[in-house]
């Protein structure tokens, strides 16, 4: 077997055959050649969020109010000709008002929570899943989400097609500002996952592929 030295070239190698946009974001570990690279105080936290997020294959847009957004998920669920959509059933998502619209077109809405009927179902079928997110982490274009009442996982993962609508008071520079909003809160939810852009896999023969494990198409709303 190859040394690590040797093994870590053919793995940097791999990963710059031009599959991948280059980001801002912190090399890692099996990237990284030499000295990391210095800290640069982020001036514009939603402005970098987007940039990560398109950079990584998700769209991302910044919308003056929930008007916008809702405009915006009506014309992607035109778009993408949807029957069924499936979104979390919060205050934020109640307020975003797509539900009546929708149904007057002809798609129909169901709403995460305890008595939703089929609940796996559903999620199976639904062309369009749509949440909200604690956090959103301007370096790397990724959503921090928590699990919770009417905020369950698989409305994030199943639909081929995914929405996050973000209040932009919601982003934050770095993951370590993240981590210390839990400290200070000190009271950590039971589960905490980072989304970052569409669903990515090339583990067989270096192969990439989309949306295997996750959504595919992932749009990302800042409003405010």
């Amino acid at each position: 077997m190859a040394d690590r030295a040797e093994f870590m070239d053919k793995v940097r190698h791999r990963t710059r055959t031009g599959k991948y946009r280059p980001t801002h974001a912190p090399d890692v570990a099996w990237t990284r050649e030499g000295a990391p690279p210095e800290k640069v105080p982020i001036e514009d936290p939603s402005a970098r969020f987007l940039e990560e997020l398109e950079a990584v294959g998700g769209h991302g847009r910044r919308v003056k109010d929930l008007k916008e957004a809702r405009n915006y998920v009506l014309a992607l669920v035109r778009e993408r000709e949807a029957k069924l959509i499936l979104r979390w059933g919060v205050e934020e998502l109640d307020r975003l008002g797509v539900d009546g619209p929708l149904r007057k077109d002809g798609v129909e809405v169901a709403v995460w929570n305890d008595d939703l009927e089929d609940s796996k179902d559903v999620a199976s079928r639904a062309d369009i899943g749509v949440s909200t997110a604690a956090w959103a982490i301007a370096e790397t274009g990724s959503l921090v989400l928590e699990s919770g009442p009417g905020q369950g996982r698989i409305v994030t993962l199943l639909p081929p097609s995914y929405v996050a609508v973000v209040p932009v008071d919601r982003v934050l520079s770095t993951v370590p500002e993240m981590i210390r909003k839990y400290a200070e809160a000190g009271n950590v939810p039971a589960n905490i996952c980072f989304h970052t852009g569409p669903s990515r896999s090339g583990d067989i023969e270096m192969t990439l592929a989309i949306g295997v494990h996750g959504p595919g198409d992932v749009h990302v709303l800042l409003v405010g």
